[in-house]
């Protein structure tokens, strides 16, 4: 009897401590689904992530105060609803403001401009103004378009050259750009602030951390 109880109370422990380990990865595994890559790029300026489930957006965006998602998704051919349009839906419902830019070619042909530039310029618009922060910006995997626009936000509102914003990207998943032609060309020939006017001030080094203020400029 003695031998019964000893062994159910051990066997009770390893329960226990199993439990407090597995409860712990459990919860981590569905934060990680709901807010898909989410990282901070700036606090309380500027995030970027994966698809978040609505339920990852909406925490997300009620504890850092999101005011503008940015989706870098749409249909596969034009005219086909995105595949976040529930996303979409639940911003306007909820007072968002909404930017959509569609995946577009980052390389020019016969001397034209890089179909992605109306693009780039749309989200640097975005940029200028502080009333659109905090930004969350975010692609499927949050990984590579993504990265590519959060290198120039790095450029363009952070002053950072593009070595250390390339740097990031890596560091951030982006492991094969060598590979992508398209993409390193854009970036190699890009330059800073001669695509828009420029940014605020108040956006800029010593005020960076600084929360930002003001009503939320509408996008949409």
């Amino acid at each position: 009897m003695a031998w019964f109880r000893k062994n159910s109370l051990t066997t009770g422990l390893v329960i226990i401590a199993l439990c407090l380990i597995a409860i712990p990865i459990i919860l981590a595994t569905e934060i990680q689904h709901q807010k898909r890559h989410f990282r901070t790029v700036r606090e309380n300026l500027f995030y970027r992530s994966g698809q978040m489930t609505l339920e990852g957006l909406g925490r997300t965006s009620h504890d850092l105060q999101i005011r503008t998602v940015v989706s870098l998704r749409d249909g596969s051919n034009p005219g086909d609803p995105p595949p976040d349009l529930d996303e979409e839906n639940w911003c306007h419902e909820n007072g968002l403001n909404y930017l959509r830019l569609r995946p577009m070619a980052w390389e020019g042909t016969e001397n034209k401009p890089a179909p992605v530039e109306p693009n780039v310029k749309k989200y640097l618009e975005l940029l200028r103004d502080e009333r659109n922060y905090p930004i969350l910006l975010h692609c499927f995997a949050g990984i590579h378009r993504t990265g590519t626009y959060t290198a120039i936000y790095r450029m363009e509102v952070e002053g950072w050259p593009l070595d250390r914003a390339m740097n990031e990207m890596r560091a951030c998943g982006y492991t094969h750009i060598e590979g992508d032609k398209d993409l390193l060309g854009f970036l190699l020939q890009y330059k800073p602030g001669n695509r828009v006017d420029g940014l605020p001030k108040t956006l800029r080094r010593e005020s960076l951390l600084l929360p930002v203020s003001g009503l939320v400029h509408g996008i949409r």
